[in-house]
């Protein structure tokens, strides 16, 4: 998890991102508590280290190759943002809005995300590594492609989800909701289901079991 940064500076998320955009240079130990980014806003590579947001808006904004390091999001609402390439360690997305956000060919590690809704979120291609998912609702979330490893699944809503083509091995969905969601039988291999979830995943594969 993020390690504590003290005596943190405060700033207006709009004005600080936008000169480290323009100057390229690293956003370090800040406070930004409400405000937000113009709509559509394009930061690409932004690089931010020691942070804390609090009920921040990031609307549809364009961080592409984004990176973040022991940086909390609290309540902030980044729906549709695109953090295409980035990467985040020991970071946390608290209680924040990041439907259809687009996390494609991202790295995680040592990730918390927890009471977030993230329906339609993209993780396509992405390797996810020692994160924990926890009271998130992610209806339709897309993980094509994706990597898990010490990934933990903690009361999910993955109803819809997509799956396919994933490395899932190892991981436990028996305290998630799969209802409708997409996987593939190679997928399968190494990950934990409970019974109720493995027959209806017999079902959605197509076989048919008899009596």
């Amino acid at each position: 998890m993020p390690r504590p940064m003290p005596g943190l500076q405060p700033g207006d998320p709009a004005a600080v991102l936008e000169e480290a955009c323009r100057e390229e240079e690293a956003v370090r130990g800040r406070l930004f508590t409400g405000g937000s980014l113009p709509d559509g806003a394009d930061l690409p590579r932004l690089d931010i280290s020691g942070c804390r947001f609090e009920n921040c808006r990031f609307p549809a904004s364009g961080l592409q190759g984004f990176s973040a390091g022991d940086t909390v999001f609290t309540g902030c609402d980044l729906s549709g943002c695109r953090f295409d390439g980035g990467y985040f360690g020991r970071v946390v997305f608290r209680g924040c809005r990041l439907t259809g956000a687009v996390f494609q060919n991202c790295g995680f590690s040592n990730v918390l995300l927890e009471d977030c809704a993230a329906g339609y979120a993209r993780f396509n291609d992405s390797r996810i590594d020692r994160a924990i998912f926890r009271g998130c609702r992610m209806e339709n979330a897309v993980f094509t492609g994706a990597a898990f490893t010490k990934t933990a699944l903690e009361d999910c809503m993955l109803s819809g989800a997509d799956f396919m083509h994933a490395r899932l091995a190892g991981m436990d969905f028996t305290q998630s909701h799969l209802s409708g969601a997409c996987f593939e039988v190679q997928a399968l291999r190494g990950a934990v289901f409970t019974p109720e979830q493995a027959v209806m995943l017999i079902r959605t594969l197509g076989i048919i079991v008899r009596e």
